[in-house]
């Protein structure tokens, strides 16, 4: 009877993923001499070559590439058997990572939308910063995570563009100033670099008056003084004024978010990463005008002479 083992499919995904037998036996919890055996036999008995080694990298070869995409969809299908007839809590959990500021779009639609329709599964939710949410994917404390777009993410990996707008309380009226009083996140935040990159190539003059490492923290300190922040167009809050170029206020980068998955193949997981991206899926940049996202972190360090001429 001919079949293809599932454990050696799973080295064969864990070297392509990895690009190497050590790191791939690593993950795996293996020896290398293990995985290698594994792909050594699949390769003898399909009687072709899977992978190129390399010095440092290990390649698929086009069979290889043909083999992968099929165990990857036979590991799923597997996966998704077992957790079908599993009846463990565990099972059912998913750790769902996002910053702050997106609790009221995609949260909201998690909560009123997806769950009324998956009951056997619930939602561990962290809300940080983008770049504690990377962190916490690659030590396996998330299953999934969505991100802003970091340097070694490819173009094709941003699975929305989401605007990003000057806002203020409905009876303010911080951009009449000379100098913008500004509250925004902390400086864990990856979009702030940004807003301060595109005042200074404004020439608008600027100071930071409040932080925050949330949300909360941000509404307060608007609706209690004339000041101005920045938010996705989907967390203004009701009644808040927009405000933008009209005003005197310089046009915002889009702000690009990736949907990041781990590798655990869990049903629940891919459930409520197809769910979102479903559902907020916008891959074209909205009013893609100057700069774009990328090109402003090569400049980081020039911000912060910026950021000391603007009243820090």
């Amino acid at each position: 009877m001919r079949h293809l083992d599932s454990d050696a499919l799973a080295a064969l995904i864990a070297v392509a993923d990895f690009g190497s037998f050590t790191a791939a036996a690593e993950h795996l919890g293996k020896t290398q001499a293990a995985v290698s055996m594994s792909v050594a036999r699949l390769e003898e008995r399909l009687g072709k070559k899977l992978f190129e080694r390399g010095h440092r990298r290990v390649t698929a070869t086009i069979t290889g590439d043909c083999l992968i995409s099929y165990a990857r969809k036979i590991r799923a299908i597997e996966a998704e058997a077992l957790e079908a007839v599993a009846d463990r809590v565990t099972d059912s959990r998913v750790r769902l990572g996002m910053p702050d500021d997106f609790m009221g779009s995609f949260g909201e639609a998690l909560l009123h939308r997806f769950s009324p329709q998956n009951r056997a599964l619930y939602i561990d939710l962290t809300c940080d910063f983008s770049r504690k949410l990377r962190l916490m994917m690659d030590s396996g404390e998330l299953d999934v995570a969505v991100v802003t777009q970091g340097p070694d993410d490819p173009a094709d990996a941003v699975f929305r563009y989401e605007r990003q707008v000057w806002c203020t309380g409905p009876n303010g009226d911080p951009e009449r100033e000379d100098v913008l009083r500004l509250a925004l996140f902390s400086d864990e935040c990856s979009a702030r670099p940004r807003v301060f990159a595109t005042l200074e190539r404004a020439n608008r003059p600027w100071r930071l008056a409040h932080t925050s490492s949330h949300l909360s923290g941000i509404h307060l300190a608007v609706a209690s003084g004339n000041m101005l922040t920045v938010l996705p167009e989907s967390a203004v809050p009701a009644g808040w004024r927009c405000l933008g170029e009209e005003d005197g206020l310089p046009r915002l980068p889009a702000l690009p978010l990736v949907l990041l998955v781990s590798r655990s193949e869990r049903l629940a997981a891919r459930r409520v990463a197809a769910f979102l991206r479903r559902e907020f899926a916008r891959p074209d940049e909205p009013d893609a005008l100057g700069e774009g996202w990328m090109p402003a972190a090569d400049r980081r360090p020039a911000l912060r002479t910026g950021s000391d001429k603007a009243g820090l």
